[in-house]
């Protein structure tokens, strides 16, 4: 079997969107923290961090991070935006995983951000500062970078064709 398969990036690239898309394709459980969080805790994220805090939540999304990539079958992941920024996932994800990082620009980004309910509102400056802040991470654990603004099933099949490549084992 092949290595789990982690869809990586910002909030409001489309991780969960290309994820489920390549699941389907491939024939893979999808595994998605946001959903894993709301079935375990009957809460979804974002009452857990209005509750709990923000640190709360990310240590749960950690969990579901590395319990998903402890599964001894390969899954595909749609990982927490944030996670890049916690050493341990890191390095999970160097281990365990063939990590896709999607990116837009800035401008797509917010919009993206600003259509979606399940998403905490947040500034212009405060996503350029969270993206600076990430970019390094991200560049440390992609092993594919790919244009979140090509049609999904372009983004399955680019990932598919590079997954299709990697060395048995």
């Amino acid at each position: 079997m092949g290595p789990h398969l982690v869809i990586a990036g910002m909030m409001g690239v489309g991780k969960t969107t290309t994820a489920a898309a390549l699941g389907a394709r491939l024939d893979l459980v999808h595994r998605e923290s946001d959903a894993d969080i709301e079935a375990v805790f009957g809460r979804t994220g974002q009452q857990i961090a209005v509750t709990d805090g923000v640190d709360a939540l990310h240590d749960l999304e950690a969990a579901m991070l590395l319990g998903s990539l402890a599964h001894p079958e390969p899954l595909v992941i749609s990982a927490a935006g944030w996670v890049v920024e916690h050493e341990p996932c890191r390095v999970a994800l160097a281990r365990r995983a063939f990590t896709v990082v999607l990116e837009v620009p800035i401008d797509a980004l917010i919009e993206r951000i600003a259509s979606g309910s399940h998403r905490r509102a947040i500034s212009r400056e405060e996503l350029i500062d969270i993206q600076g802040r990430r970019r390094g991470w991200y560049d440390e654990i992609a092993d594919l970078v790919l244009d979140a603004r090509e049609p999904t099933e372009h983004l399955v099949s680019r990932i598919v064709d590079a997954v299709g490549s990697l060395p048995s084992g």
